[in-house]
Protein backbone atom coordinates (compact mmCIF):
# COMPACT_ATOMS: atom_id res chain seq x y z
CA UNK A 1 0.00 0.00 0.00
CA UNK A 2 1.11 3.46 -0.61
CA UNK A 3 2.60 5.24 1.57
CA UNK A 4 1.27 8.54 0.60
CA UNK A 5 -2.44 7.32 2.34
CA UNK A 6 -2.83 8.39 5.74
CA UNK A 7 -2.02 4.96 8.15
CA UNK A 8 -5.61 5.12 9.47
CA UNK A 9 -7.32 4.47 6.16
CA UNK A 10 -7.52 0.93 6.11
CA UNK A 11 -10.42 -0.02 3.78
CA UNK A 12 -8.46 -1.41 0.91
CA UNK A 13 -10.67 -0.24 -1.84
CA UNK A 14 -10.47 3.16 -0.12
CA UNK A 15 -7.00 3.06 0.30
CA UNK A 16 -6.69 1.86 -3.40
CA UNK A 17 -8.06 4.68 -4.45
CA UNK A 18 -6.66 7.55 -2.89
CA UNK A 19 -3.10 5.88 -3.60
CA UNK A 20 -4.23 5.83 -7.32
CA UNK A 21 -5.09 9.63 -6.87
CA UNK A 22 -1.74 9.91 -5.02
CA UNK A 23 -0.24 8.79 -7.57
CA UNK A 24 -1.24 10.92 -10.29
CA UNK A 25 -0.87 13.96 -7.89
CA UNK A 26 1.68 13.80 -6.18
CA UNK A 27 -0.20 13.74 -3.00
CA UNK A 28 -3.50 12.98 -1.03
CA UNK A 29 -5.32 16.58 -2.00
CA UNK A 30 -6.84 17.92 0.42
CA UNK A 31 -8.08 20.24 -2.11
CA UNK A 32 -7.26 24.04 -2.67
CA UNK A 33 -8.16 24.11 0.85
CA UNK A 34 -5.18 23.49 2.69
CA UNK A 35 -3.33 25.46 0.31
CA UNK A 36 -1.87 29.27 0.63
CA UNK A 37 -3.03 31.88 -1.94
CA UNK A 38 -5.86 33.81 -3.26
CA UNK A 39 -9.72 32.15 -2.11
CA UNK A 40 -11.05 32.98 -5.28
CA UNK A 41 -8.13 31.22 -7.61
CA UNK A 42 -8.59 28.25 -4.55
CA UNK A 43 -12.41 28.27 -5.16
CA UNK A 44 -11.78 28.33 -9.35
CA UNK A 45 -10.17 25.09 -8.59
CA UNK A 46 -12.80 23.26 -6.35
CA UNK A 47 -15.03 24.07 -8.98
CA UNK A 48 -13.46 22.76 -11.91
CA UNK A 49 -13.47 19.36 -10.21
CA UNK A 50 -13.19 17.00 -13.68
CA UNK A 51 -14.69 13.91 -11.97
CA UNK A 52 -17.60 15.69 -11.33
CA UNK A 53 -19.81 14.33 -14.30
CA UNK A 54 -23.28 13.15 -14.90
CA UNK A 55 -23.55 9.19 -15.22
CA UNK A 56 -25.99 7.73 -18.13
CA UNK A 57 -29.49 6.64 -17.14
CA UNK A 58 -29.75 2.79 -16.26
CA UNK A 59 -32.51 0.24 -15.91
CA UNK A 60 -32.57 1.30 -11.85
CA UNK A 61 -32.33 4.59 -11.97
CA UNK A 62 -33.61 7.29 -14.14
CA UNK A 63 -33.16 10.95 -13.84
CA UNK A 64 -35.27 13.89 -14.44
CA UNK A 65 -34.24 17.53 -14.67
CA UNK A 66 -37.11 19.91 -12.99
CA UNK A 67 -36.68 23.65 -11.55
CA UNK A 68 -38.54 25.92 -9.56
CA UNK A 69 -38.07 28.84 -11.14
CA UNK A 70 -34.54 29.70 -11.40
CA UNK A 71 -33.74 27.00 -8.94
CA UNK A 72 -32.57 23.53 -10.69
CA UNK A 73 -33.15 20.52 -9.57
CA UNK A 74 -32.77 16.97 -10.45
CA UNK A 75 -34.97 14.16 -9.75
CA UNK A 76 -33.57 10.03 -9.02
CA UNK A 77 -36.24 8.46 -9.30
CA UNK A 78 -36.07 4.35 -9.12
CA UNK A 79 -38.08 2.72 -11.98
CA UNK A 80 -39.25 -0.48 -10.28
CA UNK A 81 -41.07 1.82 -8.06
CA UNK A 82 -40.68 4.07 -5.26
CA UNK A 83 -42.05 5.65 -1.38
CA UNK A 84 -41.10 9.01 -0.32
CA UNK A 85 -39.04 11.52 -1.37
CA UNK A 86 -36.25 12.62 -0.17
CA UNK A 87 -34.78 16.56 -1.08
CA UNK A 88 -31.00 16.18 -0.87
CA UNK A 89 -28.54 18.90 -0.48
CA UNK A 90 -24.65 17.88 -2.39
CA UNK A 91 -21.49 18.47 -0.86
CA UNK A 92 -18.81 20.72 -1.54
CA UNK A 93 -18.24 22.89 1.63
CA UNK A 94 -20.92 25.52 1.01
CA UNK A 95 -18.78 26.86 -1.30
CA UNK A 96 -18.42 24.51 -4.75
CA UNK A 97 -20.51 21.81 -6.35
CA UNK A 98 -23.36 21.38 -8.33
CA UNK A 99 -25.95 18.67 -9.35
CA UNK A 100 -23.13 16.52 -10.89
CA UNK A 101 -20.49 16.13 -8.05
CA UNK A 102 -23.03 13.88 -5.77
CA UNK A 103 -24.77 12.25 -8.84
CA UNK A 104 -23.08 9.02 -8.54
CA UNK A 105 -24.49 9.12 -5.05
CA UNK A 106 -28.16 10.19 -5.23
CA UNK A 107 -28.61 7.25 -7.90
CA UNK A 108 -27.23 4.79 -5.36
CA UNK A 109 -29.08 6.46 -2.46
CA UNK A 110 -31.78 6.13 -5.08
CA UNK A 111 -31.41 2.55 -6.11
CA UNK A 112 -30.54 1.01 -2.06
CA UNK A 113 -33.97 2.89 -0.61
CA UNK A 114 -35.84 3.02 -3.04
CA UNK A 115 -37.16 6.86 -2.57
CA UNK A 116 -36.71 9.57 -4.78
CA UNK A 117 -34.09 11.54 -4.40
CA UNK A 118 -34.88 15.37 -5.49
CA UNK A 119 -31.11 17.18 -6.02
CA UNK A 120 -30.97 20.82 -5.57
CA UNK A 121 -28.19 23.41 -6.84
CA UNK A 122 -28.74 25.95 -4.59
CA UNK A 123 -26.73 28.99 -4.08
CA UNK A 124 -23.03 29.08 -3.06
CA UNK A 125 -20.92 30.76 -0.71
CA UNK A 126 -18.75 33.21 -0.82
CA UNK A 127 -21.08 35.04 -2.94
CA UNK A 128 -24.04 33.34 -1.42
CA UNK A 129 -22.87 33.24 1.88
CA UNK A 130 -25.25 31.45 5.15
CA UNK A 131 -28.37 31.27 5.05
CA UNK A 132 -28.34 31.31 0.94
CA UNK A 133 -27.97 27.60 0.65
CA UNK A 134 -30.27 26.63 3.31
CA UNK A 135 -32.79 28.98 2.35
CA UNK A 136 -32.54 27.45 -1.03
CA UNK A 137 -32.89 24.10 0.25
CA UNK A 138 -36.20 24.92 2.03
CA UNK A 139 -37.62 26.71 -1.50
CA UNK A 140 -37.13 23.09 -2.69
CA UNK A 141 -38.80 21.11 0.18
CA UNK A 142 -41.65 23.50 0.15
CA UNK A 143 -41.76 22.68 -4.01
CA UNK A 144 -41.88 19.14 -3.34
CA UNK A 145 -44.49 19.63 -0.60
CA UNK A 146 -46.55 21.32 -3.21
CA UNK A 147 -46.21 18.20 -5.49
CA UNK A 148 -42.90 19.49 -7.57
CA UNK A 149 -44.83 19.85 -10.41
CA UNK A 150 -46.16 16.33 -10.58
CA UNK A 151 -42.75 14.88 -9.56
CA UNK A 152 -43.88 13.69 -6.23
CA UNK A 153 -47.10 12.26 -5.96
CA UNK A 154 -46.91 11.36 -1.82
CA UNK A 155 -46.42 15.10 -0.49
CA UNK A 156 -46.69 13.31 2.59
CA UNK A 157 -43.98 11.64 2.63
CA UNK A 158 -41.05 13.54 2.43
CA UNK A 159 -37.42 13.56 3.93
CA UNK A 160 -34.47 15.46 4.05
CA UNK A 161 -31.02 14.52 3.38
CA UNK A 162 -27.52 15.45 2.35
CA UNK A 163 -23.26 14.91 1.99
CA UNK A 164 -21.03 16.62 4.19
CA UNK A 165 -22.09 20.35 3.90
CA UNK A 166 -25.06 19.44 2.61
CA UNK A 167 -26.02 17.33 6.00
CA UNK A 168 -25.43 20.21 7.54
CA UNK A 169 -28.02 22.23 5.08
CA UNK A 170 -30.32 19.10 5.74
CA UNK A 171 -29.97 18.93 9.61
CA UNK A 172 -30.69 22.92 9.72
CA UNK A 173 -33.85 22.16 7.70
CA UNK A 174 -34.77 19.65 10.02
CA UNK A 175 -34.69 21.92 12.94
CA UNK A 176 -37.00 24.35 10.68
CA UNK A 177 -39.24 21.87 10.50
CA UNK A 178 -39.09 20.94 13.72
CA UNK A 179 -39.95 24.39 14.79
CA UNK A 180 -42.98 24.21 12.16
CA UNK A 181 -41.03 26.55 9.97
CA UNK A 182 -40.33 24.41 6.80
CA UNK A 183 -43.19 21.71 5.97
CA UNK A 184 -43.04 18.42 7.69
CA UNK A 185 -40.59 15.51 7.26
CA UNK A 186 -40.41 12.07 7.94
CA UNK A 187 -36.57 11.33 8.24
CA UNK A 188 -33.46 13.64 7.98
CA UNK A 189 -30.31 11.20 6.22
CA UNK A 190 -27.09 12.82 7.00
CA UNK A 191 -24.46 11.81 5.72
CA UNK A 192 -20.55 12.66 7.27
CA UNK A 193 -22.55 15.84 7.83
CA UNK A 194 -21.03 18.74 9.29
CA UNK A 195 -22.95 20.02 12.47
CA UNK A 196 -20.89 22.52 14.83
CA UNK A 197 -18.17 24.98 14.35
CA UNK A 198 -14.74 23.81 13.33
CA UNK A 199 -13.36 23.02 17.23
CA UNK A 200 -10.07 22.25 17.10
CA UNK A 201 -10.26 20.54 20.62
CA UNK A 202 -12.59 18.02 19.44
CA UNK A 203 -10.03 14.78 18.99
CA UNK A 204 -11.62 14.15 15.80
CA UNK A 205 -10.05 17.31 14.86
CA UNK A 206 -6.72 16.65 16.80
CA UNK A 207 -6.58 13.36 14.87
CA UNK A 208 -6.86 14.76 11.22
CA UNK A 209 -4.56 17.32 10.25
CA UNK A 210 -2.27 16.65 7.43
CA UNK A 211 -3.01 14.38 3.77
CA UNK A 212 -6.49 13.48 3.92
CA UNK A 213 -9.92 14.72 1.95
CA UNK A 214 -11.00 16.52 4.17
CA UNK A 215 -8.77 17.95 7.49
CA UNK A 216 -8.93 20.06 10.05
CA UNK A 217 -7.52 23.42 8.29
CA UNK A 218 -9.64 23.06 5.72
CA UNK A 219 -12.88 22.74 7.52
CA UNK A 220 -12.01 26.07 8.83
CA UNK A 221 -11.50 27.39 5.51
CA UNK A 222 -14.92 26.02 4.47
CA UNK A 223 -16.47 27.84 7.50
CA UNK A 224 -14.87 31.19 7.24
CA UNK A 225 -16.44 31.35 3.29
CA UNK A 226 -19.81 30.16 4.75
CA UNK A 227 -20.09 32.22 7.65
CA UNK A 228 -18.49 34.98 6.36
CA UNK A 229 -19.53 38.09 9.36
CA UNK A 230 -21.95 35.79 10.80
CA UNK A 231 -19.30 32.89 11.89
CA UNK A 232 -18.58 34.41 15.08
CA UNK A 233 -15.24 33.14 17.46
CA UNK A 234 -15.76 29.90 16.78
CA UNK A 235 -13.44 29.08 19.50
CA UNK A 236 -13.37 25.75 21.30
CA UNK A 237 -14.33 27.43 24.32
CA UNK A 238 -17.19 28.86 23.03
CA UNK A 239 -18.10 25.32 21.27
CA UNK A 240 -17.76 23.22 24.42
CA UNK A 241 -19.80 26.16 26.42
CA UNK A 242 -22.70 25.89 23.33
CA UNK A 243 -23.00 22.58 23.82
CA UNK A 244 -23.06 22.03 27.66
CA UNK A 245 -25.95 24.91 27.31
CA UNK A 246 -27.72 22.93 24.34
CA UNK A 247 -27.85 19.98 27.09
CA UNK A 248 -29.20 21.86 29.77
CA UNK A 249 -31.67 23.53 27.57
CA UNK A 250 -35.44 23.02 27.42
CA UNK A 251 -38.01 23.07 25.41
CA UNK A 252 -38.91 26.47 25.99
CA UNK A 253 -36.16 27.40 25.24
CA UNK A 254 -35.70 28.86 21.75
CA UNK A 255 -32.91 27.42 19.21
CA UNK A 256 -29.96 29.29 20.18
CA UNK A 257 -26.14 29.31 20.88
CA UNK A 258 -25.73 29.78 24.33
CA UNK A 259 -23.90 33.56 23.37
CA UNK A 260 -24.59 34.15 20.12
CA UNK A 261 -21.63 33.70 18.45
CA UNK A 262 -22.75 30.98 15.45
CA UNK A 263 -26.62 30.71 14.22
CA UNK A 264 -27.85 27.15 15.36
CA UNK A 265 -29.06 26.73 11.76
CA UNK A 266 -25.21 26.61 10.88
CA UNK A 267 -24.36 24.75 13.75
CA UNK A 268 -27.28 22.28 14.31
CA UNK A 269 -25.33 20.93 17.29
CA UNK A 270 -25.31 23.51 19.08
CA UNK A 271 -29.33 23.58 19.27
CA UNK A 272 -30.69 23.39 22.91
CA UNK A 273 -33.50 21.13 22.57
CA UNK A 274 -33.90 18.40 19.89
CA UNK A 275 -37.34 16.61 21.10
CA UNK A 276 -39.58 16.14 18.11
CA UNK A 277 -36.64 15.95 15.66
CA UNK A 278 -37.96 14.08 12.36
CA UNK A 279 -35.92 10.32 12.93
CA UNK A 280 -32.67 10.52 11.67
CA UNK A 281 -30.39 8.35 10.32
CA UNK A 282 -26.26 9.68 10.65
CA UNK A 283 -23.06 8.23 8.88
CA UNK A 284 -19.40 9.05 10.08
CA UNK A 285 -16.49 8.18 8.61
CA UNK A 286 -13.70 7.24 11.13
CA UNK A 287 -11.11 9.13 9.66
CA UNK A 288 -12.62 12.61 9.11
CA UNK A 289 -12.35 15.43 11.23
CA UNK A 290 -16.24 15.75 11.51
CA UNK A 291 -16.41 12.15 12.80
CA UNK A 292 -16.85 13.49 16.52
CA UNK A 293 -20.10 16.00 15.69
CA UNK A 294 -21.92 13.53 13.88
CA UNK A 295 -21.57 10.65 16.55
CA UNK A 296 -22.84 13.43 19.22
CA UNK A 297 -25.28 14.62 17.20
CA UNK A 298 -26.70 11.09 17.07
CA UNK A 299 -26.47 10.60 21.05
CA UNK A 300 -28.21 14.02 21.81
CA UNK A 301 -31.17 13.22 19.00
CA UNK A 302 -31.40 9.69 20.81
CA UNK A 303 -31.26 11.32 24.60
CA UNK A 304 -34.44 13.60 22.98
CA UNK A 305 -36.74 10.40 22.28
CA UNK A 306 -35.73 10.64 18.52
CA UNK A 307 -35.13 7.55 16.69
CA UNK A 308 -31.94 7.71 15.51
CA UNK A 309 -29.58 4.95 13.20
CA UNK A 310 -25.89 5.72 13.44
CA UNK A 311 -23.61 4.18 11.68
CA UNK A 312 -20.01 4.62 12.13
CA UNK A 313 -17.86 3.33 8.66
CA UNK A 314 -13.75 2.67 10.83
CA UNK A 315 -10.93 2.70 8.12
CA UNK A 316 -12.49 5.37 5.40
CA UNK A 317 -12.07 8.87 5.20
CA UNK A 318 -14.30 12.08 4.30
CA UNK A 319 -15.90 11.71 1.01
CA UNK A 320 -15.62 8.27 0.71
CA UNK A 321 -19.41 7.58 -0.41
CA UNK A 322 -18.67 9.65 -3.16
CA UNK A 323 -15.94 7.50 -4.71
CA UNK A 324 -16.15 5.06 -7.01
CA UNK A 325 -18.57 2.23 -5.98
CA UNK A 326 -17.09 0.47 -3.15
CA UNK A 327 -18.05 -2.52 -0.77
CA UNK A 328 -17.88 0.32 2.04
CA UNK A 329 -20.19 2.77 0.42
CA UNK A 330 -22.68 -0.11 -0.85
CA UNK A 331 -22.06 -1.50 2.51
CA UNK A 332 -23.12 1.46 4.38
CA UNK A 333 -26.10 2.61 2.24
CA UNK A 334 -27.61 -1.12 2.84
CA UNK A 335 -27.01 -0.16 6.82
CA UNK A 336 -29.42 2.62 6.61
CA UNK A 337 -31.90 1.51 3.79
CA UNK A 338 -33.99 -0.12 6.64
CA UNK A 339 -34.79 3.06 8.97
CA UNK A 340 -35.54 5.55 5.63
CA UNK A 341 -37.98 2.64 4.37
CA UNK A 342 -39.54 2.69 8.08
CA UNK A 343 -39.65 6.22 8.46
CA UNK A 344 -41.72 6.00 4.60
CA UNK A 345 -43.76 3.02 5.28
Amino acid sequence: MSDSVHPAITDPDVRAHLARLAAHAGTIPSGATDAEGHDAARIAELRANPSWVRLPDDDVVESIDAADGDLALRLYRPRAGHRGTLVFAHGGGWVAGDLDNNDALCRALAAATAAQVLSVDYRLAPEDPFPAGLDDLDRALRFAAAGAGGLVTEPELLGVAGHSAGGNLAAALALRSRAGRAPGIRVQVLLCPVLDAPDLDRPSYRAHTENLPLTARGMQWYWGLYLGDAAGSGSAADATGARRAALAGTAAERDADADGAVPVEAAPLRARELTGSAPAVIVAAGVDPLSDEAEEYAERLAASGTPVEFVRREGVPHLFLVFPSTPARDAVLAAITPAVQAAFA
